[in-house]
């Protein structure tokens, strides 16, 4: 248990040595976004354009509501959610046999997978409860459905890869009973964690944004090229060059992977040490594979945490040996791995050890940047660029100079007809709501002509006495995908130019004023 403790701390340290250090227009923009609108009685899918699951920006509504707005709540919640996911990581390992230097090798690797980078994003406290789940399935296997219905409450697909593998892990070692309680759990918990929040948007509506939209569009729009071809900077004319210039690209590059070669050499790890008495690391692999997938289908460095964390536990046994549990069975399965033990454990030792390099370079990198307080009542102590701080305070200013408390705002991005992100944390730094129902700017909705024009009746409804074009190409970057190509579509971009004026510039943002 001390040790446990100290790990817990350890890993929260690691993760709060930063937690003040930046913030995210985008990602973190949608998520306090929508905890505003939540704490202030709207509701997601009905009120609001959402497709992710309603978990994260219920609870961060919660904390709204009651702690009032800040951009500090969520970095101690990801702190604290980061921290108990580094220990569950080191239990399973532990557990599923690998060595206790190998386990703390696990702990170390999933503590700085999930250290950076930081942001509210749902999959910390979904990952949580999964591996809480993997844990305690086979003795409590009630106590795990419900984990995994709450899981479903925050990402859908990782609870459904979490139960496939529960239950394939019953099938297999022939414990129907198990199987039952905990799909039983599982579905009562979810049903009920969601009926409140589909009654109030509707069936129909609900559906299509949690998940008709992510099954057919998502992907289409967000996914990226798997990285193998590097052609990045490559200083070679000396190693301090190299070390300085190429270490850290090339590190970042390559870890989605190798992290999918580590997955392959725990799956490996396991067919080699089949057995009955292990059946139950089943789970593991397939909730594995699922984090894979989900890191293939957009492979940057925001989806990486969860197949590194999993693939640590995995690549843990795979160095080890992972014996755990007993007697050895399934000859044919071992047959075919068994000659390769020694080089599987040499692979996954690579493997723990590039993770952990990789992680401590970014938490290095990250420490020597130059961050600066941003002067703002919802920031509380969070620290951007030193060049940013400037342009922000100040276009913050002006728009509140023009809009009254309450009033609208609204913030467009450099063109209308190409959308890869946005800046809805600037409603959040403004304290001023969004007249529309789309903070997300998700490409294929808010390029399309029927959302366009919505939003301008929105916005000739409201008549906001300021808007706010973010004009940083990021906003409308030519990614590989369908979300790079123009729709064509500037109906936006026109009615803004006819009722806005420009009126001031700072940096990345133009202050627009009513006609």
């Amino acid at each position: 248990m001390r040790l446990a403790l100290a790990l817990f701390a350890g890993a929260a340290l690691l993760s709060a040595i930063t937690m003040l250090d930046g913030i995210q227009p985008n990602d973190e923009g949608l998520m306090l976004q929508a905890a505003a609108r939540i704490a202030h009685g709207e509701v997601p899918y009905r009120d609001f354009w959402w497709f992710y699951p309603p978990g994260q920006p219920l609870l961060l509504g919660g904390l709204w509501k009651a702690l009032g707005p800040s951009l500090l709540e969520w970095r101690v919640l990801r702190v604290l959610c980061d921290a108990a996911v580094s220990v569950l990581a080191w239990r399973l390992a532990l557990r599923g046999g690998a060595s206790p230097r190998a386990a703390l090798a696990v702990w170390l690797a999933a503590a700085l997978a999930m250290a950076y980078p930081s942001g509210p994003h749902p999959y910390p406290p979904t990952l949580v409860l999964c591996l809480a789940a993997l844990l305690a399935f086979e003795e409590r296997p009630a106590v795990a459905g419900v984990l995994a219905g709450l899981a479903a409450y925050w990402r859908l697909e990782f609870a459904g890869y979490l139960a496939l593998g529960i239950l394939l892990a019953c099938a297999v070692s022939r414990a129907p009973r198990t199987a039952r309680r905990f799909a039983g759990a599982a579905a009562a918990t979810a049903v009920l964690a969601y009926a409140p929040i589909v009654a109030l948007a509707g069936v129909a509506r609900s559906w299509d944004l949690l998940v008709k939209y992510p099954l057919t569009e998502f992907s289409a729009y967000q996914s990226l090229p798997f990285p193998l071809h590097y052609d990045g900077p490559l200083n070679t004319g000396s190693i301090g060059g190299f070390l300085s210039d190429s270490a850290e690209n090339l590190l970042l590059f390559y870890l989605p992977l190798v992290l999918v070669v580590g997955l392959a050499v725990g799956l490996l790890g396991l067919a080699r040490t089949w057995s009955a008495q292990t059946a139950w690391r089943l789970a593991v692999a397939v909730f594995g594979i699922g984090m894979a997938h989900y890191l293939v289908t957009r492979p940057d460095v925001f989806h990486t945490a969860p197949l590194g964390v999993v693939a640590a536990v995995l690549v843990g046994w795979a160095a080890s040996g992972g014996a755990a549990g007993g007697g050895r069975s399934g000859r044919a399965l071992r047959s075919l791995a068994g000659r390769w033990g020694p080089a599987l454990a040499i692979v996954a030792v690579a493997v723990l050890a590039y993770a952990i390099v990789e992680g401590a370079d970014r938490r290095w990198l990250e420490l020597r940047r130059d961050y600066v307080p941003l002067h703002l009542p919802v920031a509380d102590g969070v620290r951007v660029p030193a060049a940013d701080r400037a342009d922000i305070e100040r276009t913050v200013a002006a728009v509140q100079a023009r809009v009254a408390p309450g009033e609208p705002t609204y913030v467009a991005t450099l063109r209308s007809d190409l959308v890869t992100s946005g800046y809805p944390l600037f409603y959040v730094l403004a304290d001023r709501p969004n007249p529309t129902r789309y903070d997300i700017q998700a490409p294929g909705v808010v390029t399309s002509l029927p959302v366009q024009r919505e939003i301008v009746a929105d916005l000739e409804r409201a008549r906001p006495a300021a808007v706010v074009r973010d004009t940083s190409p990021i906003t409308a970057a030519r990614e590989p995908n369908k979300a790079g190509r123009s729709s064509g579509v500037r109906v936006l971009d026109a009615y803004l130019a006819t009722a806005y004026r420009p009126v001031a510039r700072y940096g990345r943002f133009v202050v627009l004023a009513r006609r």
